[in-house]
């Protein structure tokens, strides 16, 4: 799998465009350009739960590197990456490539303005309800792109300003069940919550 060895080298060239870039304003944060330890639970919940994902049509929100969708792919998911970076998407590509011969498709998609002619049977997201901003758009894209009666995969890594972003989703009307897996990754323990939603 390919990952970015140094992250400070994108968000320095972030830096470097200046404040009143677009990119800037928009705070384009690289944070796709990390493996986080959401994940990875999330990929191992995919396959501890589902053996055969066959006939699904799966979409990965904020794939950033990729993973989950790499591993629903590998268990026959019709997989669609979608990311506001086109860098991440790169990669993701890459990734899917180095391990699967099937085709994928990726996906450039703005939580402001999500693409209301795709349906999806199960959304994968790891890590994306990082600044309470975005959480009305976050919810309104889950709305547009399920499928009635689909579900959505949802790994949070417990931080305290994202602790409230479930309470939104049932707030909108979603169901949860939640399961908390503790993980040891890179000399830190998480505590990673992965939401069953629909």
């Amino acid at each position: 799998m390919f990952i970015v060895k140094d992250v400070d080298v994108l968000f320095n060239r972030l830096v470097e465009k200046g404040e009143s870039h677009p990119d800037f304003i928009d705070e384009r944060i690289p944070y796709w350009a990390d493996l986080w330890p959401s994940s990875i639970v999330l990929s191992e919940f995919i396959l501890d739960n589902y053996s055969d994902m066959s006939g699904m049509r799966v979409l990965e929100i904020g794939c950033g590197l990729g993973l989950p969708g790499i591993v629903a792919g590998s268990i026959g998911a019709d997989l669609t990456f979608s990311d506001y970076e086109q860098a991440a998407l790169e990669v993701a590509e890459n990734n899917w490539y180095l391990n699967n011969s099937r085709s994928a498709k990726f996906l450039h998609v703005d939580w402001r303005v999500p693409p209301e002619h795709l349906k999806f049977d199960l959304i994968l997201a790891s890590d994306v309800a990082y600044e309470r901003k975005s959480y009305q758009n976050l919810i309104q894209t889950f709305k547009v792109l399920l499928k009635p009666e689909a579900k959505i995969l949802l790994a949070e890594p417990n931080r305290a300003m994202a602790r409230d972003f479930p309470e939104a989703l049932v707030n909108a009307g979603f169901e949860l069940n939640s399961n908390t897996f503790d993980y040891h990754f890179g000399n830190m323990n998480y505590k990673i919550f992965i939401h069953k939603i629909c």
